[in-house]
């Protein structure tokens, strides 16, 4: 039986050598890798690190302002409707036309109504010429019939005397006759017969000659006092049926553009209101006006026309809870179509005192008034408004990115000869990009602008090994193990 041959100690060294050589090769090419990373990831570190930006304070203006959003509507709009019953004779407009104050849009059958204003000034001519009469006194044809009455009264007085006279002759001359007693009874008949009518005349007489007395000393207060109530009756009447003509026709209570028309000529209506609305609140301008047409109570919903002025617009924004204590009557605003992007200009004319909350979001409505509306602007329409809430001029100015505020204090990092120092500055107005400096600044000053630190972009560490520097897979062993033998 043969032995088995082990080798020999020659061929041993030489592998050992060559794997050592191996691994002393890798080391190099690894060091290096690491030094070319080191060197380009941390000049890449200290390039960053020396660049900063600043701001120069300057000399401009500095505006403050807030936004919101809404629709366009009118500044004052009116449903109407007829003031009168009736059957409608005229509808004058159309959906979409342009009317004038007062203008007449329809009408309804006006007969009856100028009959009633007929008997009306009828009646109120009448009672004018009864007090005419008491304060004029008596004409001379008055004086004249008041003289003849007299006249015939006194001439009944004597003829009913001399009827007494004759009775009393005839009775005297029966009896001394001796007449019998049928014929005395009949004389003394006649004779009582006589002196009634005498009484009566002279009564007649004497209440003629009170009469005329009266006639002559003119009407006493309260007949003038009656007649003044009697004339005020009648004149109320008359307004009345002037207004009842006036509620057959339909008329614009203020210049505007028809938004709908609810009927047409035959239809019959109920008499019912105008109902109107204005925007207009302090420091608004609305137009204004009497409806001289007709109405005294309906609904829109009800309404026989309705139109708006167009030529007043306004816009109702929300702005925000935090903004709103800066916003004041009477500030500028641009407002912007959203489908144009046209602008038109405006005033605040009306602020809400009350919130609407939405989302855990306050907002106040705050509605601005336009003062040139363009053309192609319509009711309804999306807008974007800005409100000019404060501006200075000629002031200092800085980027409001280099300002630090805590509390109550403000600070710039101001420059001077390449040092940066903390500096308080007292500020002013703030605007969207840049801040008032009212002191501890000049014109000129260089300021640095704080710039937030990038922790992953300062890390030293080279791609692909951990933070210590060390190499992949942490335990920093070539590979192939530990180099040991196999």
């Amino acid at each position: 039986m043969s032995e088995a041959t082990s080798p020999s100690p020659g061929r041993k060294g030489k592998a050992l050598l060559r794997n050592h050589w191996l691994n002393l090769g890798l080391l190099v090419v690894l060091v290096a890798i690491v030094v070319i990373a080191y060197l380009t990831v941390g000049t890449s570190d200290a390039s960053t690190a020396t660049t900063s930006r600043t701001a120069t304070v300057s000399t401009g203006n500095v505006t403050a302002s807030v936004s919101g959003s809404g629709n366009l509507a009118s500044s004052r709009s009116s449903s109407l409707s007829f003031g009168a019953s009736g059957t409608v004779t005229a509808v004058k407009v159309k959906v979409g036309d342009k009317v004038r104050k007062n203008q007449i849009l329809a009408t309804v059958d006006t007969a009856a109504a100028q009959r009633e204003l007929a008997s009306a000034k009828a009646s109120l001519a009448s009672a004018q010429a009864s007090y005419d009469d008491l304060t004029e006194g008596q004409t001379t044809a008055e004086k004249e019939v008041d003289s003849l009455a007299l006249e015939t009264a006194q001439d009944s007085v004597d003829s009913a005397q001399d009827s007494v006279d004759s009775a009393t002759t005839g009775l005297a001359s029966d009896k001394a006759a001796g007449a019998p007693s049928a014929t005395l009874k009949k004389d003394k008949e006649t004779l009582a017969q006589a002196r009634s009518q005498l009484t009566s005349a002279r009564s007649q007489l004497a209440q003629k000659k009170v009469d005329i007395e009266k006639n002559q000393e003119g009407a006493t207060d309260a007949q003038l006092a009656e007649a003044k109530v009697n004339i005020a009756s009648a004149q109320v009447s008359v307004e009345d049926a002037k207004d009842a003509l006036a509620d057959t026709r339909l008329r614009a209570p203020f210049a505007g553009t028809i938004l709908t028309v609810g009927g047409e000529v035959g239809d019959s209506v109920s008499s019912g209101s105008s109902s109107s609305s204005s925007s207009s609140g302090s420091g608004s301008s609305s137009e204004t006006g009497t409806d001289s047409s007709s109405s005294t109570s309906s609904s829109s919903g009800s309404a026989f026309i309705s139109l708006a002025a167009t030529s007043k617009m306004t816009v109702t924004a929300s702005i925000a809870e935090a903004d709103i204590g800066s916003v004041k009557t009477g500030q500028d605003a641009e407002i912007t179509l959203s489908a144009s992007d046209e602008t038109m200009s405006g005033t605040v004319s009306q602020i809400s005192p009350e919130g609407a909350t939405s989302s855990n979001v306050v907002q106040y409505e705050v509605t601005i008034t336009v003062t040139d509306p363009v053309s192609t602007a319509r009711l309804g329409a999306s807008v974007s408004v800005v409100i000019t809430t404060g501006s200075a001029q000629d002031v200092l100015v800085l980027q409001t990115s280099a300002i630090t505020t805590t509390g109550d204090t403000s600070t710039v990092s101001l420059l001077k000869n390449g040092v940066a120092t903390t500096t308080e500055v007292e500020i002013g107005l703030e605007g969207s990009s840049t801040t008032e400096i009212k002191s501890g600044l000049s014109a000129g000053d260089e300021v640095q602008i704080p710039t937030t630190t990038d922790d992953s972009s300062s890390s030293s560490g080279v791609p692909g090994f951990g933070s210590s520097g060390g190499f992949g897979g942490g335990g920093g062993g070539m590979p192939g193990g530990g180099g040991g033998r196999q």
